[in-house]
């Protein structure tokens, strides 16, 4: 199912993280997942634009996965974004004796219907997400050529341990991100499940994302 024309964010996150690009440099450069847990320690209306950031790119709820190219398919064909490569993905003028440099593209995956990023982002989603865990993977690479990576070849799905993987019942592409629900009634968790790993398959690459449940505790809920 494919939901087409919605927008589920009040602002836009690429030009939100554009704003606060000045403040990512500051946190990155600490060691911050996990340094603090400001979202436990302080009302979402004291959150920094800094601290929102962290919470929407490197956080429990937010975590980065490599993009992986499926088998007989040359890394070198996907395109992180903007780079400086050429549309091979190489180097596009190696000096002599230098091997080319494939870069590894990589994606952020986050669980966007969590509360403390639905505190954070004020997101909203469509009626047909209700009771779903909504995932949202951005960075997406494109193929040779600058093509958009084949919509209806997603193919996602969590697992936790010890229970069978549920496929997406549903997705919806925005401008940043894609966006996956998946059913909380086929695939109920709680912290002593320990462990999610979230898969997106499609016909060039796939990624694979795990999330660690004791970590995503809220307000002392799970928050998933």
């Amino acid at each position: 199912m494919v939901i087409d024309g919605k927008q589920c964010a009040a602002t836009s996150r690429r030009e939100w993280v554009a704003a606060t690009g000045a403040g990512f440099a500051l946190f990155a450069a600490a060691d911050l997942f996990g340094a603090s847990e400001f979202w436990n320690k302080k009302d979402p209306s004291a959150w920094t634009s800094d601290e929102v950031l962290q919470l929407a790119t490197r956080s429990p709820w937010a975590k980065t996965g490599r993009v992986l190219p499926k088998p007989g398919r040359d890394r070198g064909n996907l395109r992180p974004g903007v780079s400086e490569v050429g549309a091979s993905g190489r180097s596009t003028n190696p000096r002599l004796g230098e091997v080319p440099v494939v870069p590894v593209a990589e994606v952020t995956v986050v669980w966007e219907s969590a509360q403390p990023l639905l505190d954070a982002l004020k997101s909203s989603f469509p009626s047909d997400f209700a009771n779903h865990y909504v995932i949202g993977v951005s960075g997406l690479p494109t193929a040779e050529g600058g093509r958009k990576v084949n919509q209806e070849s997603m193919v996602a799905n969590l697992q936790a341990r010890g229970k069978d993987s549920v496929d997406a019942g549903g997705f919806l592409p925005t401008r940043e991100m894609v966006l996956f629900a998946f059913s909380k009634e086929l695939l109920p968790l709680s912290a002593a499940d320990k462990e999610v790993l979230f898969t997106l398959d499609t016909n060039q690459f796939s990624v694979k994302v795990r999330f660690d449940l004791k970590e995503m505790t809220y307000r002392g809920k799970l928050a998933v």
